[in-house]
């Protein structure tokens, strides 16, 4: 009887997601028990656990961890993104302190929950494999859902979540129809294997089933990074969602989605380059000049801010017609530097 051979899981690989679970989950019990009046320190303890699983991020670098048959590779590239999803965790939940503080509002939940969509951000950033990608997608998705919507006293927010799950969940069938069709045409999830078979098939237009399959995915990732026009449904959300949760949103899902973009364009697509970057550009040039014109306009401070972040999607979409290490490298540098700016204006708000 042959034996059935085992995947190669590798635990190490997804270390600083496993932390982070951990601590969700732990944080998710202690709710129960705690008295209202001291659910504060269930954010204390969410900031211990990040600055635990930020040294196990850092204590990875230039030690690359593959797992899962090759489904997930926590290489430089995914750790940087890792501390980028860290580092907007740690400061919203900093703010969010304040806010409940200032709301008198005793939402626990509100800790873990973060935690847990920066889970599924990292999954994104390490995914080589497109299941593995949608997994993550889905775990920051149902996660940004209920926080979106968190105050269910105030009617803009319960709109929030209710237009975000709608529209989200159209976005995820487009992007997982495009997978579905990528995988019917080239016979793999994995992203390397994606890239042998694009190799061998040639140009694109030979392959009707991968030419849909790819504009399909570049529809849901051009949603999770509110690039227009795919970003309706942007300045409602940022505006109905409790603030915290808007600076969140602003920053940490953008990240992971652009992460995911470039692991399938970059990686998995390169032969492809003279066939998306035309793509590419139509997309940049649409949603830096919506996005800046259509901020210009507005009277909310939250959607002028918006607008703002659906024009710096658009400036990161021109670093990828670079696809070189220069144009990644200054995707991660603009990026981390978008962190902290983007929260940084959320908070005066917040304050």
């Amino acid at each position: 009887m042959e034996t059935i051979a085992m995947p190669a899981i590798n635990f190490a690989a997804i270390m600083p997601e496993m932390i982070l679970s951990v601590v969700a989950m732990v944080l998710l019990l202690i709710n129960v028990f705690v008295p209202s009046e001291q659910k504060a320190y269930l954010g204390y303890m969410s900031l211990i656990g990040i600055i635990v699983t930020f040294v196990s991020v850092v204590s990875g670098w230039n030690s690359p961890q593959a797992g899962f048959n090759g489904a997930v590779l926590q290489d430089n590239f995914a750790l940087f993104f890792k501390g980028i999803f860290l580092i907007s965790a740690f400061l919203t939940i900093l703010i969010t302190d304040q806010y409940l503080q200032r709301e008198e509002c005793n939402w626990g939940e509100m800790y873990p929950l973060i935690l847990f969509a920066t889970v599924g951000m990292m999954l994104m950033a390490s995914g080589t494999d497109l299941m593995t990608i949608f997994l993550g997608l889905e775990v920051l998705s149902v996660t940004l859902y209920i926080l979106a919507g968190f105050n269910r006293n105030n009617v803009k927010s319960n709109e929030a979540g209710l237009k975000y799950f709608l529209l989200g969940a159209f976005s995820t069938g487009f992007l997982l129809y495009g997978m579905a069709l990528t995988y019917g045409s080239t016979g793999t999830t994995r992203i390397a294997g994606i890239a042998e078979q694009v190799m061998q098939n040639g140009s694109v237009l030979a392959n009707p089933m991968l030419l849909v399959g790819m504009l399909m995915m570049a529809v849901g990732f051009s949603f999770k990074v509110a690039a227009a026009p795919f970003h309706m449904w942007t300045p409602d959300v940022y505006e109905g969602a409790p603030t915290p949760m808007t600076a969140f949103m602003s920053v940490g899902p953008k990240a992971a989605g652009f992460a995911a973009f470039m692991r399938v364009l970059l990686v998995a697509l390169p032969a492809l380059r003279a066939d998306w970057s035309m793509l590419l550009w139509v997309l940049a040039v649409l949603t830096m000049t919506v996005g800046n014109i259509t901020a210009l306009y507005q009277n909310n401070i939250k959607r002028m801010l918006a607008y703002s972040s659906i024009a710096h999607a658009g400036y990161v979409l021109v670093a990828f017609l670079s696809a070189g290490e220069l144009g990644i490298t200054s995707i991660l540098y603009y990026m981390l530097a978008y962190t902290f700016m983007n929260i940084g204006a959320f908070a005066i708000i917040t304050v």
